[in-house]
């Protein structure tokens, strides 16, 4: 017989999404918008998988990490939004919380003209990056320089726009695009083997400006872009603090694995970190639907009440069974690299336990689920210090741990490691909010 902790487990998270007709009817939404999503993002990860199978096939390592170093510069550059992701991730749902479509316009407008803005310099600074390998006949780097030159295009206009999808719901909107984008690049995938290195250009640029065309055609917030100086500041406000840390934790953390990749074991290591990250990306795509659709509820539920009321409790329970199920998920996908890799990408055997490791991100992005309500607050510091402790135990971990398991090993490791405090560190505070919201 099970436990009665497990049976009130078990019965809170059924309650929450089936206690009654209502209660279905009410979270009807939700499930749809996970299914869209999950479903897209399941079809892209199985395309997005398939292409790094081939790619493996085609390339080794070496060329593979060759291309990557140029994609390394603009992970580090990401910042430069300065937050206006974050401000729209959070604003947009807060103010449809309040009712207050104008701001909401307002602050997606501003939000715009500043990416474009970005998105220009960056494209001027890396084609004159272009020109300058052109005099030196550096075919190939020039080709790399000019894939990041339309690639920003992407990262910038492009992140900015798949914002404005998800604070508004638009969620299978999203997924069709993103479908969309992933086909391209996987059709892109058998140039190749005829072009190598330039063949991998072709496949990041060209799909992914057809995908940012794609967003801005069916764009859900068509107002003009201007820039506002007041409400870009009322942004920022909310946003630069929520984008340090959010940045911390995302590009400049993956920036920082792959710099640490290069350096312990030059390119060949770096293009075997590149399949690993195809493969925890792909292991990582139910959390990620569930993050991409609760995420922008959590911060209208909080400026409609102020409070998260009981949501959070409920989150932290999906978390909980949601941990166990990638642990399952991973540890069964772990079993099939042993015959995979060697049987059908053997140029990248050297890469099965870094694979391994990497792999298990996929439950940290599960666990992390109830930190978006420290990330609903707008309390940068709240959400951030988690962070900051993870990435301090990174590159202290990794020192450590180079000479016992080599420094290829050690990165992914310290990696995770890092990843780990980030999330118990958030979960004390996580604790002391749902303690808070109980007593209102």
């Amino acid at each position: 017989m099970m436990s009665n902790g497990a049976t009130s487990l078990i019965n809170n998270i059924m309650s929450f999404f089936h206690s009654s007709k209502r209660g279905l009817k009410r979270h009807r939404n939700i499930i749809k918008s996970i299914g869209a999503l999950f479903a897209g993002n399941l079809s892209v990860s199985i395309l997005g998988a398939l292409g790094g199978l081939l790619v493996a096939r085609f390339v080794g390592p070496e060329v593979n990490g060759q291309f990557r170093i140029f994609t390394i510069p603009l992970m580090y550059l990401t910042f430069l939004q300065l937050g206006t992701f974050q401000g729209i991730q959070r604003q947009i749902p807060y103010y449809t919380g309040l009712g207050n479509p104008d701001q909401v316009e307002k602050i997606a407008s501003v939000a715009g003209a500043w990416n474009i803005g970005v998105a220009t310099l960056i494209s001027i600074v890396f084609v004159g990056f272009t020109f300058w390998e052109l005099l030196q006949y550096n075919w190939g780097a020039a080709a790399g320089w000019f894939s990041q030159a339309i690639f920003c295009w992407s990262v910038y206009y492009g992140g900015y726009l798949g914002n404005t999808f998800r604070t508004v719901n638009n969620f299978v909107t999203v997924a069709r695009i993103q479908l969309i984008q992933s086909v391209l690049a996987f059709i892109f995938v058998f140039a190749v083997p005829f072009f190598q290195l330039y063949g991998l250009c072709l496949k990041a640029s060209i799909p992914s400006i057809i995908c940012v065309w794609l967003y801005h055609r069916n764009r859900p917030l068509r107002m003009p872009l201007k820039f506002d100086f007041t409400v870009f500041m009322e942004v920022l406000k909310i946003g630069a603090p929520l984008c340090f840390w959010q940045s911390l934790n995302t590009s400049l953390w993956l920036a920082a694995e792959s710099t640490l990749m290069l350096y312990f074991g030059g390119v060949k290591a770096l293009g075997l970190f590149s399949v690993a990250i195809v493969y925890r990306e792909s292991v990582s795509v139910l959390p990620q639907a569930i993050f991409q659709v609760l995420k922008p509820r959590i911060a209208e539920t909080y400026g409609r009440l102020g409070h998260m009321g009981r949501n959070l409790q409920h989150y932290s329970l999906i978390a909980a069974v949601l941990s166990v199920f990638m642990i399952l998920v991973v540890w069964l996908v772990s079993y099939l690299l042993d015959y995979f890799v060697p049987n059908f990408i053997p140029k990248y055997i050297d890469g099965i336990q870094l694979m391994k490791i990497c792999s298990l991100v996929a439950v940290i992005h599960a666990a992390s689920l109830p930190l978006n309500g420290l990330f609903a607050t707008g309390k940068g510091w709240l959400f951030g210090k988690g962070i900051l402790a993870g990435l301090l135990v990174f590159p202290l971990a990794v020192y450590l741990l180079v000479p016992i398991i080599g420094g290829m090993l050690a990165v992914a490791v310290g990696s995770l490691i890092g990843n780990a405090v980030w999330i118990a560190v958030g979960y004390i505070d996580v604790v002391k909010l749902i303690r808070q919201d109980s007593s209102l």
